[in-house]
C-alpha cells in the first residue's frame, strides 16, 4: 500500500469571510493547495484555529519608513503641509544609514505582527540625503523577506526640475536596487515636467510608477489627466499607484465619474491614506471641515482598482499611528460610511487583494495556488475584525508561522 504524502501545513475549524460553517486549509511549499470542508490530506503541521477568522496576509501599498517615528526630533505650531515639509526636510539633515535602519525594523517588525505580508516603502532620493535611505532599506529587504515582501519605491519628496541634480540621483538609486520610481509632482514648480521624467525613467528601467498626486486643497488643477495621458501614451496600464488623491473628494458627481472612467481605462490605482489625510485637509476651513479623504468606495464602482495604505507614522505629516492596517481599515469605513456586510468586505480588500494588485504583488488571496500569505485574527467575520481590529493574530508567510500576538488582561475585583 502506498504511503500517503504529507502537506506542510493544515488550518483547521478556520471562519472564511463571506462564508458559514468552518474550514479547512493545506497549505504546502508555500501556497494553498486546497480549501474544503474536510481535507484527509496529513500534515507535518497542523493549526486548530478555534473559529477564528482567515484572511489573506495584509498589504500596506504606501508607507514610509524612512520618515517613522519623528516626532522627538522635530517642532511644529500650525501643524500644515509646508511646516511639516519644511521640517521633516531639516530632520533629514542627520539622518544616518544606522538611524533609518533603527526606525524602520521598528515599523517592520510590529507591522509583521499585525499580520502584514507585503509593503511598499517610499525612500527619499535628492542631492539633500542622497542615497542613503536607500542604502540603507536595501538590506532590510532581505533581512526581513522571511516575513515580509518589502518593496522600495524611489522617491522624489522636495521636486526634480527645481534641484539640479536629482534626476540622476534617481537613476544611481534605481540602478543601486530600487523597485520603483515616483515623485509628488505638487511640490515642483513644474509638475508635468516631472510626470513626464519619471515615466522616461520608469520607462528605462521598466519598473512601475507611483505618484503622491492631487493631494493638497489648493486651486491648482488635477494632475491626474497628465498622469492617464502618459500612462496611456507610455503603455504602463496596470503599472501606475497613485497615493492620496484628495482632491477627488471635493469634485461634483458628474466630474468624478468622467475622472473614474478614465483612471479605470488606463488601470491606474488610487490609495487613500486616510491617516494622513484627515489630519492634513481642509485646514483653511472655519466651520463644517471637510474630510478630503479620496472617495475610494465610489471609484470603485467605476472600475478603479482602489486601497488603503498607513502613509506615516507618527511623524509631522501623521503625528499617529503604529502601521496596523485593520486599524486603518476601521478608519475608513467610518469616514466612507461603509456600513453594511459587503462594504466591509470590500474595505478589508482594499488592505490585502486590491492593495496586493495596486503594487503588482501575483496570487494574493484565498484560492488555491495563490501564495499563503495570511492571518488568522480573532474574530468570526470581516464586520467583527474592522470594528475591533483585534489584537490576537496569527501571521503566515509563505506556508510559514511568521508570529503571533495575543492579548493579556487581568482585572483585579475588590470584594
Amino acid at each position: 500500500m502506498a504511503e500517503t504524502s504529507s502537506i506542510d501545513l493544515k488550518l483547521t475549524n478556520v471562519c472564511l469571510p463571506g462564508q458559514a460553517d468552518r474550514w479547512q486549509v493545506a497549505i504546502d511549499q508555500g501556497k494553498i493547495v486546497e480549501i474544503a470542508a474536510s481535507i484527509l490530506t496529513p500534515a507535518i503541521t497542523t493549526l486548530d484555529a478555534q473559529g477564528k477568522l482567515l484572511l489573506p496576509g495584509l498589504v500596506d501599498a504606501h508607507i514610509h519608513l524612512d520618515k517613522a517615528f519623528l516626532l522627538d526630533r522635530v517642532q511644529w505650531h500650525t501643524g500644515t503641509f509646508s511646516e511639516a515639509l519644511q521640517q521633516t526636510a531639516a530632520a533629514k539633515r542627520s539622518f544616518t544609514l544606522e538611524d533609518i535602519q533603527a526606525r524602520a525594523r521598528r515599523v517592520i517588525e510590529q507591522a509583521i505582527g499585525f499580520g502584514t505580508t507585503a509593503m511598499r516603502s517610499h525612500v527619499e532620493v535628492d542631492p539633500m540625503i542622497q542615497l542613503t535611505g536607500l542604502k540603507a532599506l536595501l538590506p532590510l529587504r532581505d533581512e526581513y523577506a522571511w516575513g515580509l515582501t518589502l518593496q522600495l519605491a524611489v522617491f522624489a519628496q522636495e521636486g526634480i526640475t527645481n534641484l539640479p541634480g536629482t534626476e540622476a540621483l534617481l537613476r544611481q538609486a534605481m540602478a543601486l536596487g530600487g523597485d520603483v520610481i515616483g515623485s509628488a509632482p505638487y511640490v515642483d514648480p513644474e509638475p508635468e515636467q516631472n510626470i513626464r521624467i519619471v515615466f522616461d525613467l520608469a520607462q528605462d528601467f521598466d519598473c512601475d510608477v507611483d505618484f503622491h498626486l492631487d493631494f493638497l486643497d489648493d486651486d491648482a488643477p488635477l494632475l491626474l489627466p497628465v498622469v492617464i495621458a502618459e500612462t496611456q501614451k507610455r503603455g504602463w496600464q496596470g503599472r501606475v499607484c497613485l497615493g492620496h488623491m484628495t482632491k477627488l473628494a471635493g469634485l461634483p458627481p458628474a466630474e468624478l465619474s468622467a475622472i473614474a472612467h478614465a483612471t479605470a481605462t488606463a488601470g491606474i490605482s488610487i490609495l487613500a491614506l486616510p491617516s494622513t489625510d484627515l489630519y492634513m485637509m481642509s485646514r483653511r476651513d472655519t466651520h463644517n471641515t471637510r474630510r478630503g479623504v479620496a472617495p475610494v468606495h465610489t471609484l470603485a464602482t467605476y472600475g478603479v482598482n482602489t486601497g488603503v495604505a498607513t502613509n506615516n507614522v507618527q511623524n509631522l505629516f501623521t503625528p499617529f499611528g503604529d502601521g496596523d492596517l485593520l486599524k486603518l481599515c476601521t478608519l475608513l469605513a467610518q469616514v466612507l460610511h461603509l456600513n453594511t456586510a459587503m462594504s466591509h468586505e470590500q474595505c478589508l480588500a482594499m488592505a490585502t487583494t486590491q492593495a496586493a494588485q495596486a503594487i503588482g504583488i501575483p496570487n494574493h488571496g484565498l484560492a488555491p495556488g495563490n501564495t499563503a500569505d495570511l492571518v488568522l485574527i480573532n474574530a468570526t467575520s470581516v464586520t467583527e475584525a474592522i470594528g475591533a481590529a483585534p489584537v490576537d493574530r496569527t501571521v503566515i508567510k509563505q506556508g510559514r508561522i511568521v508570529a503571533q500576538s495575543q492579548r493579556q488582561q487581568t482585572l483585579f475585583p475588590t470584594r
